[in-house]
């Protein structure tokens, strides 16, 4: 064989793996999530309302993935008056599962940037007072936020998380804080 009919081959050969390992990663299905179910209800005072079905996912002891629970929301006027409702809801523990957020933490404000696809959340001063620090404990926290929200709400792609309205380093010294979270939905238990 010779030099040029070898390099053909192995050219073709490196064209052929290329070709074969592109349609895989191509053919490969993105897990969709569902949109969250919409209700209507007749609520306390008559009126009809629109609610929607959320799954709230939560630490638990017997367990390294996030546990679900179904809950549902009156739907508001406006998406930022849901967000806080859902975080006001996801901040209630539910049969003994594990919020890993310190007490006396409160949502201080929240945006949603469409154009970013990004939903920034700003705490009070106490995240940062209060956090018991340790590598472990700040991406339970991250991750238990930013999987939650990025779950339920396919419109959200990242979670930007500020602390009395400023931009930190990190929450106890160990995860950037600076740029914006996506999720890691291998924390979440498949149902």
């Amino acid at each position: 064989m010779t030099t040029k009919t070898r390099n053909i081959l192995l050219i073709s050969l490196g064209a052929f793996f290329f070709a074969v390992l592109l349609m895989v990663v191509c053919s490969r299905k993105k897990t969709e999530r569902p949109e969250p179910e919409t209700l209507t209800k007749t609520v306390a005072d008559g009126t009809i309302a629109e609610f929607i079905k959320v799954k709230l996912f939560y630490h638990s002891e017997s367990s390294a993935l996030l546990q679900p629970v179904t809950r549902e929301i009156e739907v508001p006027e406006s998406k930022e008056e849901l967000y806080k409702k859902f975080i006001s809801l996801l901040l209630i523990s539910h049969n003994g599962l594990i919020i890993p957020v310190p007490e006396g933490v409160q949502l201080r404000s929240i945006f949603y940037l469409r154009n970013k696809e990004m939903l920034v959340l700003d705490f009070n001063d106490n995240l940062i007072n209060a956090f018991p620090g340790g590598t472990a404990a700040e991406l339970e926290f991250v991750y238990f936020i930013v999987d939650n929200f990025c779950y339920n709400f396919p419109e959200i792609k990242k979670v930007k998380i500020l602390c009395g309205g400023n931009e930190n380093k990190t929450l106890a010294g160990h995860i950037d804080l600076e740029k914006p979270f996506f999720p890691d939905f291998s924390r979440i238990k498949n149902e």
